[in-house]
Parts: structure tokens; C-alpha cells; sequence
């Protein structure tokens, strides 16, 4: 039997035959090679996660009151001891009412050391002097809590008159502007006078020591009473203004001018633009040996996948709740997680912001 030529196969049928049987199969090894690079490169290991810590500072109501002005708003940049608001203690109607009640005392006083002490002339000429001195104190602060009615009420009248859209009252500006002007002048003069008041009671000083000795105990004692509450309702005529401890960004305002606030009452919140530090957790189990000054790798999760090296600063000794938003997604809902707090030096030639997610992890050596 003759045997048969062989037949040769067409480049095709080889080439489809390979790429059956072979190509997969590199794919394969392709894609598992790019992987594991991929992940040492640019993913960090999962024992470790970090967040920039966030500067922020919260400026509140140092004394009860109404907050009169509030120089900022959302996301303005603030520097250092710039101002940013004014509180007003209390309301001038009511520190009014506060100092005609100490006059009404001073006045009491006055009539009872005229019964107690009449035969003692000099001595008798000297508290009346420090009692009209009071007087002329607590009339001139009256007058100043009325300023700031006054003032406020001319600034309204001026504002109605700029805006054209508003009915004009040329009249109620101009008795806003006199009634202003009339108090200034008040003011002046009482001003003028506490100020010879004083000079007097200066120079009659001396005579003082002999007083303590001869004049009634309750009623000195009365005196310094209201001396220094009239003092106290003096340092509540002005603003208190409030300024920024921090530069950075106003990130919230919590109150707006014109509120009430009490005491400790949060104002607004500021972020400072320069985070310096990331707060890492290591996860359990605790695989690695954290100790100062060692070297870890921050990797930013944006911006090209940027890091640098930093060092820690501190270690923590127990376990604290990691932050939900580090673990990885899709975690299933459960007890909170602990883990191992530390303190990294944030890497100069890395830009993130307070508050981003990190990439941490121990460099190759």
C-alpha cells in the first residue's frame, strides 16, 4: 500500500491551537505578576491604618450674653489673634436697672453715715465724698449702657436712610443722631467730674488711716460691698470680643449675630491649614513592634498615589476604638474595633488635608 503524503497544516490552525492551549495560561502569570507589584507598591498592608489628624479649635461664649457682631462667615480664612465676633454681657436696660438699684443702696448708705457720723465733720466730709464719688461713678455707667442703645439705634436710622428701597424718615434720624450726640456730651462731663472726684479723694488720702479706726465697722464693710459690684457691672458696659486662637478656615458657625448665648456656648469651630501629624491604629492581631522614632511609610489614597517617609513620635499603651471610616468597606457591622494607637510625623512633600485617610506601612529595608 502506498503511503499517503502528509498533508501540512495551515499557520492558522497552529496559531488557534496555541492560543487554546498557551495563552491563557501566560495571561494568567501576566495578571498575577501586575497584582502582587501592584499591591506592594501602592497598597499598604492592612495592620495598619491612619488619618491626618484634624486641627480644629472651638471658639465659645466666655460669659453669657448676645452676640452683637459676628466678623465671620463659612469658610473664611482667619489668622491669629484676628477678631472674630463681640458679645455683649447683658442687655443695657437691664444693667441700667442693675445700677440705679446700686445707687439706691449708695444712697442709704450716705443717709446712715450722715445719722452715725454727724459730729465727726471731717471724717463725715471724707465718706461723703468717696459715697458722691460712687454716685457720680454709677451715674456716668448708666449713661454709658445708654450709649450703646444710642449708638446702636443711630446706626439703624443711618442704615434705613442708605437703602432706597426703604420708607424715608429724615426726622427719626436726625433725633437719633441728637439724642446721640446729647449723651456723648453727658457722658463727657460726668467723665470729667468722677475724674476731679477722684483727684480729691487722692489727695485727702492720708486722712483715711484715721477713719478705719473711728468709723463703723458694717458700714466700711457696706462700702467696699458696693465698690466692687459697681466695678463688676462697669466691666460689663463693653463688648467682650472674641478672636481666633488659630490660623486656618472657619469650618462651621454654630451662632449667628444678633443670638442670645450662654455660657461655654459654641460659636463657630476653626480648622488650621497645616496638619503636622497622622494618627495610626495598628490592627490586631498586633504583628508588628511599634516603638519611637521608627521609620513609616504615609501614603496618600489621592494626588498620584504621593508618599513619603515619616517617623512615630509616640506609641500608645492600650487599645482605643479604631475610626470606622479606616477599616476596609463592606466590613460587616459589629462590635467596635480596637487597636493600637501611635503618632506619625506627617512627610514635608506631602500634601493632604486634616481629616484624610492614609495609607500606612513599614518600608522595605
Amino acid at each position: 500500500m502506498e503511503k499517503l503524503t502528509k498533508i501540512p497544516s495551515p499557520p492558522e490552525v497552529l496559531f488557534r491551537e496555541i492560543r487554546i492551549a498557551v495563552v491563557p495560561y501566560i495571561a494568567f502569570g501576566v495578571v498575577l505578576g501586575l497584582t502582587v507589584l501592584t499591591w506592594r507598591g501602592y497598597v499598604g498592608p492592612s495592620g495598619l491604618v491612619g488619618e491626618v489628624e484634624p486641627v480644629r479649635s472651638l471658639v465659645t461664649a466666655p460669659q453669657a450674653g448676645r452676640l452683637v457682631a459676628l466678623k465671620v462667615g463659612l469658610l473664611d480664612k482667619v489668622a491669629i489673634g484676628q477678631p472674630i465676633g463681640e458679645i455683649l454681657p447683658a442687655d443695657p436696660r437691664a444693667l441700667a436697672a442693675q445700677l440705679s438699684l446700686g445707687r439706691a443702696r449708695i444712697g442709704y448708705l450716705k443717709d446712715a453715715l450722715d445719722t452715725r457720723l454727724r459730729q465727726q465733720n471731717n471724717e463725715i466730709a471724707y465718706l461723703q465724698l468717696r459715697l458722691d464719688w460712687l454716685n457720680q461713678r454709677a451715674e456716668l455707667a448708666t449713661l454709658r449702657a445708654q450709649q450703646t442703645y444710642f449708638r446702636r439705634e443711630l446706626t439703624r436710622q443711618e442704615s434705613f436712610q442708605k437703602d432706597p428701597s426703604l420708607f424715608q424718615r429724615p426726622a427719626e434720624l436726625d433725633a437719633a443722631r441728637r439724642d446721640h450726640d446729647s449723651l456723648n456730651a453727658q457722658i463727657d462731663e460726668r467723665a470729667r467730674l468722677v475724674s476731679e472726684l477722684e483727684t480729691a479723694i487722692t489727695r485727702l488720702a492720708p486722712e483715711e488711716a484715721r477713719l478705719n479706726e473711728e468709723a463703723p465697722a458694717a458700714l466700711r464693710s457696706a462700702l467696699e460691698i458696693e465698690e466692687r459690684e459697681l466695678g463688676i457691672l462697669e466691666a460689663q458696659l463693653g463688648p467682650i470680643n472674641l478672636v481666633s486662637p488659630l490660623g486656618g478656615t472657619v469650618s462651621a458657625v454654630h451662632r449667628r449675630a444678633g443670638e442670645h448665648v450662654t455660657e461655654g456656648e459654641l460659636i463657630v469651630t476653626l480648622s488650621g491649614d497645616q496638619p503636622t501629624r497622622v494618627v495610626g491604629y495598628l490592627r490586631q492581631p498586633l504583628s508588628l513592634d511599634l516603638q519611637p522614632d521608627m521609620a513609616i511609610e504615609v501614603r496618600a489614597r489621592g494626588r498620584n498615589r504621593e508618599a513619603g517617609i515619616g517617623r512615630i513620635l509616640s506609641v500608645g499603651t492600650h487599645l482605643e476604638p479604631i475610626l470606622p471610616e479606616l477599616l476596609p468597606r463592606g466590613m460587616s457591622p459589629g462590635p467596635t474595633e480596637l487597636g493600637l494607637p501611635f503618632l506619625v510625623s506627617l512627610p514635608s512633600n506631602l500634601k493632604v488635608v486634616g481629616g484624610e485617610t492614609v495609607d500606612l506601612a513599614v518600608p522595605e529595608k
